[in-house]
């Protein structure tokens, strides 16, 4: 028990450390042990919102990682701001790609999710677990698999709103939902 209360003291010091360095509202919360949050860029976490254990946020120097309020950052969720370019000889260099995350007010991110650098979650998406999210989400819709695609706008949107996010974010629809939306 004394081993248990030890370590929830240590991550509690560890969380207090990441306030003071990044810019985190008083209402956000750290659920669970093993969360990192690292690099020298920006990372702002919004208003009642949590992210869940052993989950890591990284943003590169001049980069951003923004987490907006009310959103559910489940377990092992992986944000990253910087990524090796996959397509060059290693032993000869390690170029990088870089991009600023942004995740929307009232969104959900599964359990085991990849966000890559340079993407945008829109408001109240949801990303399913064990996605990898490798161009923008568009705002009110569900998204999953690898790469993450979108499946469904929410049911409160009307025809043309759908209509009009799934022409402006073409690329991250599933070609079923496209097929549906334009038969």
């Amino acid at each position: 028990m004394l081993g248990t209360a030890i370590e929830y003291g240590r991550w509690q010091y560890i969380y207090q450390k990441y306030r003071e360095k990044y810019e985190i509202h008083p209402t956000f919360k750290f659920n669970g042990p093993g969360i990192s949050l690292y690099g020298e860029g920006r990372i702002i976490l919004g208003a009642n919102s949590y992210i869940g254990r052993y989950s890591s946020i990284q943003s590169y120097a001049g980069c951003k990682v923004e987490i907006g309020k009310n959103c559910a950052i489940s377990h092992y969720v992986m944000i990253y701001t910087a990524n090796r370019i996959a397509d060059q000889d290693f032993s000869k260099s390690k170029k990088i790609k870089t991009g600023n995350v942004y995740i929307g007010d009232n969104c959900w991110i599964g359990a085991h999710v990849f966000i890559n650098q340079g993407v945008s979650i829109g408001e109240n998406a949801v990303v399913g677990a064990h996605s990898v999210v490798t161009k923008n989400i568009p705002p009110h819709s569900i998204a999953v698999g690898v790469p993450a695609k979108v499946i469904k706008f929410k049911s409160y949107l009307s025809e043309d709103e759908i209509k009009e996010l799934a022409k402006r974010y073409w690329d991250s629809l599933h070609p079923k939902l496209k097929t549906q939306l334009f038969h």
